[in-house]
């Protein structure tokens, strides 16, 4: 085993998902010995991709979308927790 395969394999046991993560670079590691010209093609695309496309955008959006809707989120939960909550206290015989 080279030392880059060991020092990738010492980097994925490290993780918290490592059995899945091993058994995916290796899935990726057979695929690509079995069809090297399509993985490349497949990485030169997913690379151009992440070249062009404004990626940091993009995450930055979605980040500031999901901030913005958690204070309605948790506003409604909060009124459904006190309705609830109301309700129970309240007599049965009203």
């Amino acid at each position: 085993m080279s030392s880059t395969k060991k020092a990738a394999s010492k980097e994925v046991k490290a993780g918290c998902c490592e059995g899945q993560l091993h058994a995916w670079v290796e899935a990726a590691e057979k695929a690509a010995h079995r069809e090297p010209v399509k993985c490349a093609f497949i990485a030169f695309i997913s690379g151009l991709l992440i070249t062009l496309l404004p990626v940091g955008q993009i995450v930055g959006g979605l980040t500031r979308l999901g901030l913005a809707l958690v204070r309605p989120a948790l506003i409604v939960l909060g009124a459904m927790k006190l309705i609830e909550e109301i309700e129970q206290r309240r007599p049965r015989g009203e």
